[in-house]
């Protein structure tokens, strides 16, 4: 979907510092619990070193090889260390670049897309007045918003922090050798959003089932016993039963798709009441709506992200696929969307 309308979020301010943007400092808070190590990288590389070096230690000097203790230790201490040293990890670069957005103001550059992949897109800028190549670890909806300019935030070294027109969201870039155009699909905006809101659901799920599956297992094939096998199921069951419970402001998001395609979008004036971000980057928001017929309805946002939120405040306005019951709510050509519930007049 192209977007018809004025971009419902407003372009940084130049010369202010990205960090004194109220919605962009909450996104901070959030980036920083999501990726904390509460440890330097020295100091963490240092531990798991130490504990990869018991494990096989403990490995040779077992009486039986089939201990399971030290294979565990192994596979734990290994997979920590591949995670944070991984090119794509976020764990060091919320720690050495995300600071740059307390003292540096976004700055807008010319920009243009080599290579879009799903988790991950090549992007050219010219910063300087020098064209730099970075891989930038954006989603297709953010990245179609690249048309010819986004906004930097780059200090000396190769790491930087990417903005696109029509969100706050924050994606870290790295600088990397220049390559040759490729092709770039066109990507329908809502659309997408909608569809990767539904399928990171899907992925947790996913995680959660491969993760337990293997752990079952193991546990057979270590344990081979009816109640290993048991208390294996009954784990994952319980686990399965508390992430639904947590993350149920966000189930709905399942039905996004078919929301966003049931029907045509209708513009109104939006006041958003008081709201509280939480820990995975959305909030529970009530807006009171007001329709171009002057009637006034009332929508429930269960899991509203905080840029959507953000431009509701920039905006005044909000848009919906309905007038009652379940809707789509969000900006028609932009990835901004969450589901909502509007009560019957």
């Amino acid at each position: 979907m192209t977007s018809t309308h004025d971009s419902p979020v407003a372009a940084p301010r130049e010369g202010v510092v990205a960090a004194h943007d109220p919605t962009t400092s909450i996104l901070m808070w959030v980036w920083h619990l999501r990726y904390r190590s509460g440890a330097s990288t020295r100091a963490l590389t240092v531990v798991s070193s130490m504990l990869l070096l018991f494990a096989i230690a403990m490995f040779f000097l077992a009486e039986s090889t089939n201990t399971p203790l030290p294979i565990i230790l192994l596979v734990n201490n290994a997979l920590i260390l591949i995670g944070y040293w991984l090119p794509g990890s976020h764990y060091r670069w919320v720690r050495s670049t995300l600071q740059q957005l307390t003292t540096h103001p976004w700055r807008a550059v010319s920009t243009r897309v080599l290579r879009a992949g799903r988790w991950s897109s090549v992007v050219e800028v010219v910063d300087d007045g020098a064209p730099v190549v970075f891989r930038v670890w954006i989603d297709p909806a953010h990245r179609a918003m690249i048309t010819d300019t986004a906004y930097l935030i780059r200090e000396r070294g190769k790491r930087a922090v990417l903005r696109v027109p029509g969100s706050r969201e924050m994606f870290p870039a790295r600088v990397r050798e220049p390559i040759s155009p490729g092709e770039v699909p066109a990507v329908s905006v809502t659309e997408r959003w909608a569809g990767l809101a539904r399928d990171r659901l899907l992925w947790m799920a996913a995680q959660l089932v491969l993760v337990f599956g293997v752990i079952s297992l193991v546990s057979a094939l270590i344990w081979f016993s009816p109640y290993a096998i048991a208390l294996a199921a009954g784990v994952f069951v319980c686990v399965l039963a508390v992430a639904a419970f947590v993350m149920r402001q966000r189930l709905a998001d399942f039905r996004l798709p078919a929301l966003v395609a049931s029907g045509e979008w209708v513009r109104a004036a939006a006041a958003l009441g008081n709201w509280t971000a939480r820990r995975d980057g959305t909030a529970t928001a009530v807006a009171t709506l007001r329709l171009d017929d002057g009637t006034v309805r009332v929508v429930t946002m269960p899991a509203a992200s905080v840029d959507l939120l953000g431009a509701v405040v920039d905006s005044g306005s909000l848009w919906v696929t309905g007038t009652e019951g379940t809707v789509a709510v969000g900006f028609p050509g932009y990835p901004l969307l969450a589901t909502g519930t509007i009560a019957r007049p």
